[in-house]
């Protein structure tokens, strides 16, 4: 009978074997991806965190957590449980949003003085205070969960206060606790006794810090400067604490003491006055030391002032250089525009273009004038005009016309003629191209000039021309 017991208990616990066996258990990660509830739902508590959910809504936020960790375990074993049981703590979390909205907007006020209380770390200056105005939140936030909005209503100026209180505090420690521990620590070697009128300013500073704080918590920047002072104030006592002991120490009498201090003097006007008026009464040393002072700062300030002027001129001078240098870039582009332009009115059989830094040369040999005559008849009008429309393009310009000939004939003829015809297109720009003739100067250099090789016809004709020189000056 014993025998079969024991082999029916060893059958029972290989059937439980067994039957775990076919649920094999998931990692985390795996577990999400089998069950997409449960991962949206560890989000969706993620958000509500982020969002204070477990203070504007305790209840619902601590049920939805807790169910959670159950459809986690349940997901993980495999269990299709895990669903139901996701869709229960979903449901708490969406009770739980909505108590939040409510609880926001009747607690509004407290919420923004627990928001400055958080912002000046009360929650780690005290921490006792803060819990405990935690816990007047809490029961705020779980009357609106039970449905007592009066009660909520009720309890909201105490725990506007508790806020209020615990963040004075806390800025007041965060503003003042340097001062404080300096004064605290002053107090243990009794610097309070030893230079008490220098102390009591430090004090007083300090109190003129708690007093702005409690005027006017916001005021940390002025509670900071009287703050400053005190420290400065303690450590000034300090160190007159500290001389006295030098004395007390070295068994100074009244008159070494009155050396001491002319040697510190000395050695503080060293750099400036090597001799000190030891021989004359404080009042006339100081004023004499403080004259010497104030002739060096005055010194030092007109240096300053003569350094200022001089960066300032050449501040000066350098952007004038770079507005020069952008005048005179924005006058070469200007140029180049008027010189391409000019080019493009003629063709090759009537002229060359040519740029002489900043003057324009236009040589034309398209001229038809009648052999050995300089008058200029209508087929070259068309060409006239076209140098009037070019020096249209400089109106302030100076304009040289300058006649050539070939090597052909008498040379006295020849230069007698290119003088005449230089005469005649001077002429006609003045008369039809309306340009005063104080800016148009003419001159004939017959073969003097030529441009090409005589020998050949096709030299010839280029050394037979007319030049228009426009000189911008």
């Amino acid at each position: 009978m014993k025998q079969a017991s024991r082999y029916l208990l060893i059958a029972t616990l290989g059937l439980s074997f067994s039957g775990c066996a076919t649920n094999k258990s998931l990692t985390t990660d795996a577990a999400y991806e089998q069950y997409p509830l449960v991962a949206e739902l560890n989000r969706k508590l993620e958000k509500a965190r982020e969002d204070d959910l477990a203070v504007l809504s305790p209840e619902y936020f601590e049920s939805s957590s807790k169910t959670y960790s159950e459809a986690l375990e349940q997901a993980v074993a495999n269990n299709p449980k895990a669903t139901n049981t996701a869709n229960e703590s979903l449901s708490a979390l969406n009770r739980a949003n909505q108590n939040a909205t409510v609880a926001r907007d009747l607690l509004e006020d407290v919420i923004k003085v627990r928001n400055k209380a958080r912002a000046a770390n009360a929650q780690s200056i005290n921490p006792d205070a803060y819990a405990e105005a935690e816990d007047e939140f809490l029961t705020l936030t779980r009357y609106i969960e039970e449905g007592k909005i009066e009660k909520a209503k009720a309890g909201r100026a105490d725990a506007i206060r508790a806020y209020t209180h615990i963040e004075l505090a806390a800025l007041k420690d965060t503003t003042v606790d340097k001062a404080r521990d300096a004064i605290n620590q002053a107090k243990k070697k009794n610097i309070d006794d030893i230079a008490p009128k220098t102390f009591a300013k430090a004090m007083d500073e300090y109190n003129l810090a708690l007093q702005t704080l409690d005027a006017d918590r916001t005021n940390t920047d002025k509670a900071s400067v009287h703050a400053g002072r005190a420290v400065w104030h303690v450590q000034r006592a300090t160190q007159i604490a500290d001389v006295i002991a030098h004395f007390d120490a070295s068994d100074y009498d009244a008159e070494d003491k009155v050396l001491w201090y002319q040697d510190q003097i000395g050695r503080i006007v060293a750099p400036v006055q090597s001799d000190v008026a030891y021989n004359l009464p404080n009042k006339e040393m100081v004023k004499g030391l403080n004259l010497s002072l104030a002739n060096l700062q005055s010194e030092k300030t007109k240096l300053a002032a003569d350094l200022s002027n001089i960066s300032l001129a050449k501040s000066k001078e350098l952007q004038a250089m770079k507005e020069s240098s952008a005048a005179e870039k924005k006058r070469q582009q200007a140029l180049a525009a008027k010189f391409n332009f000019v080019q493009t009115l003629y063709d090759n059989k009537e002229a060359e273009v040519y740029r002489q830094q900043d003057n324009v040369l236009i040589r034309a040999h398209g001229f038809a004038f009648n052999s050995g005559a300089s008058e200029i008849d209508a087929r070259n009008f068309a060409l006239m005009n076209k140098i009037i429309e070019s020096l249209s393009q400089f109106p302030d310009a100076k304009i040289v016309v300058s006649g050539h000939t070939d090597s052909t004939g008498n040379e006295n003829l020849n230069q007698e003629l290119s003088q005449q015809r230089a005469e005649k297109v001077a002429q006609f720009l003045t008369q039809v191209g309306k340009i005063p003739a104080n800016r148009i100067q003419y001159v004939g250099y017959g073969k003097s000039r030529p441009v090409a090789n005589n020998e050949t016809p096709e030299g010839r004709a280029a050394n037979r021309r007319v030049e228009i020189l426009i000189v911008n000056s």
